[in-house]
């Protein structure tokens, strides 16, 4: 079976395009944040929050192990993103969350909680372009989980059925615990749609030392080398 992370990323695959600003807003230790930088390329920007510093530092070093530089980390709550990125008010292409605990951390009770993610997915529905992507995966798991994961379904169904489309993935003959996947996209004028799997065929895998400054993504150039498109196909033949 793929797993919640693995089908996250499928979703989000489709919705993300070289060039993209985009943010993760969970870092916790940087995999979903390394899969987003490979999906915009050098040429994009890359959010990454997270309130412990802990996970900003994993998250560092797992960029700095990928030969990444197109990411800003930041340590801050995900419900403060609407006031510490403004100036990205209405550019951003995908927000991902990753609910819970931080995977591998002996403090389990650092965790997000259902008044912060609330508010974070409020901020969303301004920080996001025209066709903006919301990916959360929750966790029933855990004390208050089931909790976060009802108000986020709740969250979810009141999203304008005119203007979004959203899909709630989850395994129906496992444990009542296991994590649910939650996507939502912004419905558009077809003539606007970006094929971005075609931009990204010849996407380069990046390289260089993180940097510390938010920058604003120039204008497309050639890349070369392996596509985005392997790495995930490849996760998924390896999980089957």
């Amino acid at each position: 079976m793929k797993s919640a992370v693995i089908i996250s990323h499928l979703f989000m695959y489709d919705s993300i395009c070289i060039g993209d600003i985009v943010i993760d807003a969970t870092a916790g230790n940087g995999h979903d944040t390394v899969f987003m930088a490979e999906c915009v390329g050098k040429e994009g920007v890359v959010i990454a929050i997270d309130k412990q510093e802990g996970a900003i530092q994993s998250t560092k070093n797992l960029l700095l192990e990928h030969d990444i530089q197109h990411v800003n980390c930041m340590v801050a709550d995900h419900s403060e993103m609407e006031i510490v990125l403004q100036p990205f008010i209405q550019r951003v292409s995908c927000i991902c969350f990753n609910l819970g605990y931080l995977p591998g951390s002996s403090d389990r009770s650092i965790i997000t909680n259902t008044q912060s993610t609330i508010k974070a997915l409020d901020a969303c529905l301004t920080l996001l372009q025209y066709r903006g992507a919301i990916s959360v995966i929750a966790y029933r798991g855990h004390e208050h989980g089931l909790e976060e994961a009802l108000a986020v379904e709740d969250w979810m169904r009141k999203l304008p059925t005119h203007e979004w489309h959203v899909t709630r993935t989850e395994p129906i003959n496992q444990s009542a615990s296991a994590p649910i996947v939650y996507f939502a996209e912004k419905k558009a004028d077809y003539s606007l749609i970006r094929n971005c799997s075609v931009k990204r065929n010849n996407a380069s895998f990046l390289s260089a030392d993180t940097f510390t400054e938010i920058r604003i993504p120039s204008s497309m150039s050639s890349l070369s080398t392996i596509s985005p498109a392997a790495y995930i196909l490849g996760k998924i033949f390896m999980a089957s």
